[in-house]
């Protein structure tokens, strides 16, 4: 989840960003508390004050009045279709009877045999194919300041003949 920090709440607040931006933000507010706490700290009392004269005073109590004036409308229920017996009992009967072909044939007793044979043949595969690379690394720097040290050692001789 990305929360937006101080900053960006002020230009929420201000209204000074894009209207897709200002959706997104709304849309974190209600799931994000700590983005909430911050956006709440830069509401000061003089916005308190404003908010309370625009709302009047008989704001809650108009509210109530006509949320209790809403009817209740009983939720439509949809009947669900009812899967008779006969056709959960028919598939169970096809599944078994598949089940038991299988068992018959030896399915299952191959994959029982084949399951640890391909393991085996995995765990083999994988021990060949890598190569220990620090190894071939340590390898291949003896290898080079061997012949370094040999080629400085003929190179010395050769000034001492001279």
């Amino acid at each position: 989840m990305k929360h937006y920090d101080y900053v960006e709440w002020i230009f929420y607040k201000e209204k000074t960003l894009s209207n897709k931006m200002i959706q997104e933000m709304e849309e974190h507010i209600y799931e994000c508390n700590e983005c909430m706490d911050i956006f709440l700290s830069l509401i000061n009392e003089e916005e308190i004050y404003k908010a309370e004269e625009t709302i009047s005073s008989d704001f809650t109590s108009c509210v109530m009045d006509n949320i209790q004036e809403i009817k209740y409308k009983p939720k439509i229920t949809v009947k669900k279709q009812n899967t008779s017996f006969k056709n959960i009992f028919g598939y169970y009967v096809a599944v078994a009877a598949v089940t038991i072909l299988l068992t018959f044939g030896g399915f299952y007793s191959g994959l029982v045999d084949a399951v640890p044979q391909v393991a085996k043949s995995t765990v083999i595969k994988d021990t060949i194919n890598k190569s220990n690379i620090i190894f071939n690394l340590s390898e291949e720097i003896v290898n080079r300041t061997s012949n370094f040290v040999n080629n400085f050692q003929i190179f010395n001789g050769r000034e001492e003949l001279e």
